[in-house]
């Protein structure tokens, strides 16, 4: 479960972060020139990146207009509500928040567990799929040569990580070059995976929650998806290389090439 915003922060911090807002109806824009006005904005920029991120992600929507009002009239010691019925009021806020968090919490979880053991049964009858003691199913679509990867190796590799939706999370394709990670840091069903095939090899993971982000949620990018609690994940990965072996060589694809191995692979 993401954590929750402080109270104390949405009571000061948010106000400010958020009170450009109130520009959009706006045509006046102010002119940064000294660096005290740069520090400024730059805090306010800084506050208003972390805060909306935290908003988004607990799916609170205040109200810009009071919000505004609220920063501005207290800022000129004329606010409408005293302290303590700031603090009452935040305090009952906060509970509110906790509690729909929680709710959204186990509601996805359980959506999510019940859809990804769905989706693994229904893997594992395919031609080729396979089962480890630890529960990570694969397929290999290419075994590549003698050389395997340890749990202690570097690795290099081209790889797309799906939702069972076929929704897309994470591509070393999309950014036109291969990923290198030591397979000790990874989540371990790609720790285990990967060891699978050898260099020049191709595999296909479907990894069950436990063996890769758990209960954890993991907010997506602006063209990639977010990863919700109890989440089975599908990789396909192809293993280039280990760093450091002068042996092999590794080999380049292309974006393009990838795309049509992919849509092969499915």
């Amino acid at each position: 479960m993401k954590s929750l915003i402080k109270m104390t922060l949405v009571s000061g911090a948010i106000v400010l972060a958020l009170a450009g807002c109130d520009d959009k109806n706006s045509s006046n824009k102010i002119t940064i020139s000294t660096d005290a006005q740069k520090e400024a904005y730059a805090l306010g920029s800084s506050f208003a990146t972390y805060m909306k991120s935290n908003l988004e992600q607990n799916e609170i929507k205040p109200d810009q207009k009071y919000l505004i009002s609220g920063f501005n009239e207290t800022f000129r010691d004329a606010s409408q509500l005293s302290k303590d019925e700031v603090k009452t009021i935040l305090d009952a806020f906060g509970k509110r928040i906790q509690e729909e968090s929680k709710a959204r919490f186990e509601k996805e979880k359980a959506e999510n567990t019940t859809s990804g053991d769905k989706f693994r049964t229904e893997f594992a009858k395919q031609d080729g799929v396979k089962q480890t003691k630890s529960g990570l199913l694969y397929q290999i679509i290419q075994e590549g040569s003698d050389r395997h990867p340890t749990a202690q190796d570097t690795v290099i590799v081209h790889y797309t990580g799906t939702l069972i939706d076929g929704r897309k999370f994470d591509s070393s394709y999309d950014r036109s070059e291969p990923a290198t990670f030591p397979l000790n840091g990874v989540i371990k069903g790609w720790t285990e995976g990967i060891q699978l095939i050898g260099v020049g090899g191709k595999i296909k993971l479907v990894v069950p929650p436990d063996l890769a982000y758990g209960d954890q949620s993991l907010p997506g990018q602006k063209d990639t998806a977010g990863i919700q609690p109890a989440s089975t994940l599908v990789f396909e990965v192809e293993l280039l290389g280990i760093d450091g072996d002068k042996n092999d060589k590794t080999q380049e694809i292309e974006p393009a090439q990838t795309q049509e191995q992919e849509q092969s692979a499915n």
